[in-house]
């Protein structure tokens, strides 16, 4: 009897285990394994996400330390002539790509590339204040 305990004891113990190391995995950037052109581009995707999520975040704060309205409308401006600049200079990059699945990927690599280079600048201007 004591050996059936002990056995399913231990039994118990590493299904526990498997258990906690399959949450890891499942918690795992799916990102880190991407092998087909689909999973490669959804991932592009969400990195892209991620650098308008901050490029927003910074942009907003600065707005909020700009104290001059003139200045603000100045921002402002600049930033939406910075958006038109970027999805035109993005789509000029990936245009030979046009209809291809790899196309997204470029697309969406330049945008973040550039993203992160403007959300870098604007940072620098928020230290400044």
């Amino acid at each position: 009897m004591r050996k059936i305990v002990f056995t399913a004891a231990v039994v118990l113990c590493l299904l526990v285990a498997l258990g906690g190391a399959a949450q890891a995995q499942a918690k795992k950037n799916p990102c880190d394994n991407a092998q087909t052109q689909v999973e490669i581009n959804d991932c592009q995707a969400r990195e892209y996400k991620k650098a308008d999520t901050a490029l927003n975040t910074v942009y907003k704060q600065l707005m909020t330390k700009l104290e001059d309205e003139g200045e603000r409308a100045a921002l402002k401006a600049a930033q939406v002539a910075w958006l038109k600049f970027r999805d035109s200079d993005c789509e000029f990059e990936a245009y030979q790509n046009k209809g291809g699945t790899i196309y997204p990927l470029i697309y969406d690599g330049c945008l973040t590339t550039l993203t992160q280079q403007r959300t870098k600048e604007l940072r620098e201007l928020l230290k400044d204040r």
